[in-house]
């Protein structure tokens, strides 16, 4: 059986940790390499020398580099929303959790540098290959989802479809403005203070699109 194969031949490296952490390990690894050299530069021979693990580990985890990458994108917009709905279980008021997610946004979308150089590789190396276009788009729509998500867990599951949706997007087009710009800055503190004007003008149209609704 392949599970036996594994735990006869898994390097040194390998033996200090169980297959959870290895897995994880796998896909932080992932990620870094893809935001450094790119998706085809990224080899599995690649990742799995920086990972520390074997080559029979990783192929037991990911059987090809397309279902490593994919997985390594779920995991990412997991964990980043997974963290932003533990901040956010607590009830507040309207404005205060508009407030609280504009800091979230952030903090894990444009001022973590590691994924935004990975989002950005991302978005770049989708133009020309066909599987990233599909998992670019995969995951945008997945953030739109979970985006919508937080917002209902702000306003209540009783909002306006149409008022969600268009702040969702307003925020989708600042993310990836701002995003894209990060790298690339010296003033954080300008470049927050943006970032803040653009988040009040978004919050005061969603709320104003909630309050002419009832």
């Amino acid at each position: 059986m392949l599970t036996a194969t594994v735990s006869t031949t898994l390097d040194t490296a390998d033996s200090a940790v169980t297959a959870g952490d290895a897995r994880q390990r796998i896909l932080q690894t992932t990620m870094r390499c893809f935001g450094a050299y790119g998706y085809e530069k990224s080899s599995m021979k690649l990742i799995l020398a920086k990972a520390g693990v074997s080559q029979t580990l990783l192929h037991y985890h990911f059987e090809t580099k397309e279902k490593l990458f994919q997985a390594a994108i779920d995991d990412m917009a997991k964990a980043m929303f997974t963290a932003a709905s533990a901040r956010l279980a607590a009830r507040m008021s309207v404005g205060d959790g508009l407030n609280e997610a504009a800091d979230l946004v952030y903090a894990l979308f444009i001022d973590n540098l590691d994924a935004v150089t990975f989002m950005v590789e991302f978005a770049a190396a989708a133009n020309h290959n066909e599987f990233l276009r599909t998992a670019y788009v995969d995951y945008r729509d997945t953030q739109r989802r979970r985006l919508a998500e937080l917002l209902r867990a702000i306003v209540g599951d009783d909002a306006p479809p149409d008022v969600i949706d268009e702040t969702v997007q307003l925020v989708e087009i600042v993310l990836l403005g701002m995003s894209m710009q990060r790298p690339f800055i010296s003033d954080t503190a300008r470049f927050r203070g943006d970032f803040d004007t653009f988040a009040r003008m978004i919050a005061t149209r969603f709320t104003d699109g909630l309050n002419s609704r009832r």
